[in-house]
């Protein structure tokens, strides 16, 4: 027997470099951390440089027509296509609910012109980058996405929704499942 009592501490055991996270409090001494978002995602195309931040600023003033429609933003997802030129960004939404497509054109328009990023602005008023495109998806799909992932060696408690997708396998998800895109009218 051991003269003296053990104190178990409960820490990060895994954690992937370049988190961002916040002190939100202490419990008996350890702090309590908050994710914040992932330090250099950035979305870029052209001599742009919108950050996770951005993207999730930019959702959250697009999503506000969708309030009014009592239907809720799942999650979300974006991609930098270059494939074709001009390149553009592609916001992937999984909602709850249903939206009218005239609101959904809303959406797009708002998140395009919510990139407050100076390259981003300049370069899509002379059309360096082309109109952010919206796609919803089916419902289900970033749970195909999480699955994908967890099958490769991830476990469900460290996920987490990449915000920025490269992933082949994810992207061709993500185009499968798309039941709607809208071109974004910002800038026109």
């Amino acid at each position: 027997m051991y003269p003296y009592k053990t104190k178990q501490v409960k820490c990060l055991y895994r954690y992937r470099l370049g988190d961002v996270v916040e002190v939100a409090g202490f419990y008996k001494g350890t702090p309590k951390l908050n994710f914040i978002c992932r330090r250099k995602l950035i979305l870029t195309i052209n001599i742009d440089k919108n950050t996770e931040k951005d993207l999730q600023l930019a959702v959250q003033k697009g999503s506000q027509p969708l309030i009014k429609s009592r239907a809720e933003l799942v999650d979300f997802t974006s991609h930098a296509k270059t494939e074709n030129q001009p390149g553009h960004y592609v916001v992937y939404w999984e909602i709850k609910g249903e939206v009218n497509e005239h609101i959904l054109a809303l959406c797009c328009k708002e998140i395009d012109a919510a990139f407050a990023d100076h390259g981003y602005v300049v370069s899509r008023k002379n059309n360096s980058i082309g109109p952010l495109e919206l796609c919803i998806v089916e419902p289900g799909t970033f749970k195909k996405i999480m699955e994908h992932f967890i099958g490769n060696g991830a476990t469900m408690s460290q996920f987490k929704t990449p915000r920025c997708i490269t992933n082949p396998v994810s992207l061709k998800i993500l185009n499968l499942w798309t039941v709607k895109r809208f071109h974004s009218t910002a800038y026109m």
